[in-house]
């Protein structure tokens, strides 16, 4: 088996948990999901299935969606509500004054991850390192935010966001330094992510529904059908053996300008490959064996 489900993952929840279900109900060997999603968060986690795992480098760099309230008046370690309040002030900026500093925020910018993150410092993931009272120094990162907007104020200190943003930013990030801009504080109380790259929230499955499936056939993407813009390149039986064994092969059809390709034998894709100087060479292989 092989493809791709667009799974809406619930509170909660760890984007590895959210895996290790869907390996265990369906008893599949090879499982993976295409961008971690922080368990308070829910929202769109797409996942792999199979050989499709090899196309997580084709999920990099793609822009998400997420909708976002935040309450101003405290922050937490975490930035979010899996910790508790570390400072707090009573200082409430107004819903214009909220939305007017959102503006300043679009195109790249540099931010710093919070402590409570993914991220590896010399082998350790920054939210265990944390965790464990330990001093965490994270370097900050460049991002672009392509939307960032304020679309309502929800109570005397809550506010409903929407962003749109490059892969890589963290948005309880983005949250703090609104706050900051706005000489307050501010901590993440709902996140959801409702798109990442080709998947969006109208599409996806809820994974109790998937859960209760005995069978993914009906809900599987197929990888061809999502990635629709990559042109397909039908390869001879001679030229699949000299790519599967990493020898490049002439292309054929020299009006092709994309860099990269499926590359088929007889309708049977074998995988992605990438086009060099009028020759393709294999570099992701998907046939089922």
């Amino acid at each position: 088996m092989i493809g791709f489900l667009n799974v809406y993952k619930p509170q909660g929840i760890s984007s590895a948990a959210v895996v290790g279900k869907i390996k265990k109900q369906f008893n599949l060997k090879k499982v993976g999901h295409m961008g971690t999603l922080d368990p308070l968060a829910c929202g769109i986690l797409p996942i792999a299935i199979g050989k499709a795992t090899r196309m997580f480098d084709y999920f990099l760099n793609k822009q998400k969606q997420y909708v976002v309230i935040a309450e101003f008046g405290y922050e937490t370690a975490s930035l979010d509500l899996g910790t508790d309040a570390i400072n707090k002030t009573n200082f409430i900026p107004t819903f214009n004054e909220v939305k007017n500093a959102c503006t300043t925020f679009l195109g790249k910018i540099e931010q710093i991850p919070p402590i409570y993150s993914a991220k590896n410092i010399n082998g350790e993931k920054a939210y265990n390192l944390a965790r464990e009272g330990k001093v965490v120094e994270l370097n900050a990162c460049s991002v672009e935010i392509f939307n960032f907007e304020c679309l309502e104020q929800l109570s005397e200190k809550s506010f409903k966001f929407v962003i749109n943003c490059s892969s890589g930013t963290y948005v309880r990030s983005l949250i703090r330094d609104l706050a900051y801009k706005l000489n307050s504080l501010a901590t993440v109380t709902f996140l959801e992510r409702s798109e990442t790259g080709l998947f969006n929230k109208q599409n996806s499955i809820e994974l109790n529904k998937l859960l209760t499936l005995n069978s993914l056939s009906d809900c599987l993407i197929n990888i061809e059908e999502l990635f629709k813009t990559f042109t397909c390149v039908n390869v001879s039986d001679i030229d699949f053996y000299k790519l599967k064994n990493g020898l490049c092969v002439e292309l054929s059809n020299n009006k092709i300008d994309n860099n990269v390709v499926f590359v088929k034998k007889d309708r049977e894709l074998l995988g992605v490959a990438n086009v060099i100087n009028g020759k393709l060479k294999l570099k992701t292989y998907l046939l089922e064996d």
